[in-house]
């Protein structure tokens, strides 16, 4: 199992005998997480140490609850996640329906099957080659005679038209192909993106059948009431409206079309012969790596789990529990359709009824207000929990417009779901950071980690690759208008050159952003995802970085190659942590942006003594400190050079003559001319020390509103005896913090260790100790707290 651990309905749990070497006892298998090797039979694999070999059993001690015996993941089988319901026979692997194709994907059986049939497989041979042979040879002569390029988007129409012909299995391909840029060119897909899964209804009659034949009842007893005509027809299944006869509850009943396992595993069995021979031509025409045999398992896998409609009772369910435990998403303005498990089978499913609209039908402040909702519901699937739903598409997002959740935004349709281990969760956020840092190096190895790239990736050959193509997207990089279908036209370009391969899971996840983008853009033409998507990672990482990968990523996003802390960037990421990001960028990933309104004083006060902001508070300290130390030395020395000009003036006489200012005693070294303490203890700022105090001095005044920039002695001074709206704001917000015990003990330790610093700097800049020079130190330490308290 990947993740945490999560609540077994008790119809999940079965009671086995499961041996081991030394006896038999009877005990619970949670079978929560069964994507298991191809061809492994549950059923008769109930040894334990059958189950440990295989790495999908977890050994507890000899009690054997549901907490030891645990189904997991296995990333090299699929990314696809299923959720199996047990019934009386529990589950099988090598489950078959009445004809005898088996109900989880297996190649090596449906091959099996449809072989011993073949007079059907023939018939549907016919159709297809009847319909792609044409095709094919348009495009091979359009090859020969070398206009490609001119014929490609009609070579592209012909094919949406084909695909549509040859039925719903093959246009839920194309609708996959058209996110793959490492598969096709921008024209093809942007064709295939054309591609809908709406189809004519089967008769009601059919589905009224299949659901007595499924729940064992007759509608009218299951069901008050039922509607004559589907409100909703696609490849797979149909929706009707009904009400529950026991509780009168609307709800919505989804029905499998009949013969849909039969139709698509025919269609699974003639797209595996035809893979092998387009990937044999891209091999050789091409750089690209991408395994199309393993895409087509994915894909076909996915298509399996789909038709298994318990699975999608069971993802909604858990999906549901993930997001009301994540502290990144408002739990309260989703609603996800809570599923009737008593009346869900594989070819049934019954959920509740939600009355809504679709996003991209609303108005422009309505979608961005659900669109900021979606999005950190998707990023929290995509990068903390990695369970992520996997087919988003337009009429999956909606905004409820009746009942108790009006207003809401609702998730539909977890027929496919998708996980993530936490390894390629952080190695995504990482390529984040990295991209936005041009850390070109860094990001190969984060796309080897992902699988993009092959860990023997020629890094002098595909990083100029990689900069011209990603450049564009950085700020500064000259793009006026972009989204992330444009960066993945870019991407295909990339895959001409260097071995760049799109993992089968990616397809998943770019179909999913790709969706969420498009119906942003509805809204706000200058949606950027990534830019929107910076606080929930900054927030991650934050969160995150008391482990080593994060801390390191932190330092990444805030310090510069000489190891010096960015301003602007602590700025943008205090704001970021707050929620609050620049309106429009000069890039698709700019995270030096500063917000031109910003967060509340308040509450960014509050964040930095948070517990959240742990380890972002010594970094920040470590400015405030460095900033203090340079403006001190900046001043002292504009004060010594002031002295001259505050002589007496006479009249007619003017100016007396200016004597030497007396020497300074200074402990530890004796008297000492006043010139040379300030030399000493205040040497002269060079220019990049000059222009960072400029940037702290920037960063304190986004943050703080006080603006310190060309601040004399005199004036600091002044302002604090005569504070600006501004500084009131700073005082009562740090005052407001302080009420709070623990909040006081952190502006406690920081204002100490900013003094205790600063007294040591000057301490050795003089060469003689802290405690020498400053005998008071003790006495000083006390007021110093007592005043940070107050």
């Amino acid at each position: 199992m990947i993740g945490a651990r999560y609540t077994v309905l008790p119809s999940l749990i079965r009671f086995y005998n499961v041996q081991n070497n030394q006896n038999t006892r009877r005990t619970r298998i949670s079978v929560q997480a069964a994507t298991t090797p191809l061809g492994f039979n549950f059923s008769s694999a109930l040894n334990v140490d059958n189950f440990e070999r295989l790495g999908v059993l977890r050994r507890g001690d000899d009690r054997m609850s549901v907490e030891d015996v645990r189904i997991r993941d296995v990333k090299e089988v699929s990314y696809v996640s299923r959720r199996r319901m047990t019934d009386d026979v529990g589950f099988d692997a090598d489950e078959v329906d009445d004809e005898g194709l088996p109900l989880v994907y297996n190649e090596a059986k449906i091959t099996e099957f449809w072989r011993l049939r073949w007079g059907e497989l023939a018939s549907r041979w016919t159709v297809f080659a009847g319909i792609s042979v044409p095709w094919i040879t348009k495009l091979a002569t359009a090859v020969i005679r070398g206009r490609l390029e001119q014929q490609q988007e009609q070579l592209a129409r012909e094919a949406v038209q084909n695909l549509e012909r040859l039925g719903p299995t093959f246009v839920k391909l194309g609708q996959v192909l058209s996110i793959r840029p490492d598969v096709l060119p921008p024209p093809v897909m942007k064709e295939l993106a054309k591609l809908q899964d709406d189809i004519a209804p089967f008769p009601t009659s059919e589905a009224r059948a299949v659901i007595e034949a499924e729940l064992g009842q007759p509608i009218s007893v299951l069901f008050s009431e039922f509607s004559e005509e589907p409100i909703a027809a696609a490849s797979l299944a149909q929706v009707y409206r009904a009400k529950l006869a026991s509780t009168g509850e609307e709800v919505a009943v989804k029905v499998q079309r009949p013969a849909a396992l039969s139709i698509i595993s025919k269609d699974l069995y003639v797209m595996r012969r035809a893979v092998v021979l387009y990937e044999r031509l891209i091999r050789r025409f091409t750089a690209q790596t991408t395994d199309y045999q393993i895409l087509l398992s994915t894909f076909a896998e996915g298509l399996y789990t789909e038709m298994d409609f318990r699975n999608e009772a069971l993802n909604a369910l858990r999906m549901k529990e993930l997001l009301r435990e994540s502290e990144f998403v408002d739990s309260e303005a989703i609603i996800i359709p809570e599923p009737n498990l008593a009346l869900t089978t594989r070819r049934v499913l019954t959920m509740e009824f939600i009355r809504g609209s679709k996003l991209s039908l609303l108005p422009p402040e309505e979608i961005r207000r659900l669109v900021k909702v979606g999005q950190d519901a998707f990023l929290v699937q995509l990068l903390e929990i990695g369970f992520f739903h996997s087919d988003p598409h337009p009429g999956n997002l909606l905004k409820v417009t009746e009942g108790p959740h009006a207003g809401k935004l609702a998730l539909l349709d977890f027929g496919l779901v998708s996980e993530l281990p936490a390894s390629d969760r952080e190695a995504m956020v990482s390529a984040t950071i990295h991209l936005g840092n041009r850390d070109w190096n860094a990001l190969i190895t984060d796309f080897i980690a992902l699988g993009f790239l092959p860990a023997d990736a020629d890094r002098g050959l595909i990083i100029p690759v990689m900069e011209k193509v990603l450049s564009p997207y950085l700020r500064g990089g000259g793009a006026k208008a972009f989204n992330f279908q444009m960066l993945s036209q870019d991407l295909l370009q990339a895959s001409l050159q260097i071995p760049f391969s799109v993992p089968p899971y990616m397809s998943l996840l770019a179909r999913a952003v790709a969706t969420l983008e498009g119906i942003a853009l509805v809204g706000d033409p200058g949606y950027q995802m990534v830019a929107q998507a910076y606080p929930f990672v900054v927030r991650k990482v934050l969160r995150d970085s008391s482990s080593g990968g994060a801390r390191m990523l932190l330092r990444e996003m805030l310090f510069d190659a000489s190891g010096s802390v960015k301003p602007a960037r602590m700025s943008a990421v205090l704001n970021a942590a707050l929620g609050y990001v620049a309106e429009q960028t000069d890039g698709f990933v700019d995270f030096d942006a500063v917000p031109a309104e910003g967060a509340p004083l308040q509450d960014i006060v509050a964040f930095l003594l948070s517990p959240e902001a742990r380890q972002l508070r010594p970094l920040l300290l470590g400015e405030l400190v460095d900033g203090a130390d340079l403006l001190v030395r900046d001043q002292l020395r504009r004060a010594y050079a002031r002295l001259p000009s505050l002589a007496p003036r006479l009249p007619l006489l003017g100016a007396l003559p200016t004597l030497p200012p007396p020497p300074v005693l200074v402990p530890g070294r004796g008297l000492m001319s006043m010139g040379a303490v300030v030399e000493a203890v205040a040497p002269e700022l060079d220019r990049s020390e000059e222009v960072y105090l400029q940037s702290v001095l920037q960063l304190i005044a986004s943050v703080s509103g006080v603006n310190f920039t060309d601040m004399r002695l005199d004036r600091l001074l002044q302002m604090l005896l005569n504070p600006s709206e501004q500084m009131t704001d700073l005082r009562q917000s740090l005052a407001a913090a302080s009420a709070n015990r623990a909040n006081a003990q952190v502006i406690s330790e920081m204002v100490e260790s900013m003094v205790v610093t600063l007294m040591d700097r000057f301490s050795a800049r003089l060469g003689v100790p802290t405690s020498t020079l400053f005998p008071g130190y003790p006495a000083m330490r006390r007021l110093v707290l007592s005043a940070a308290a107050n």
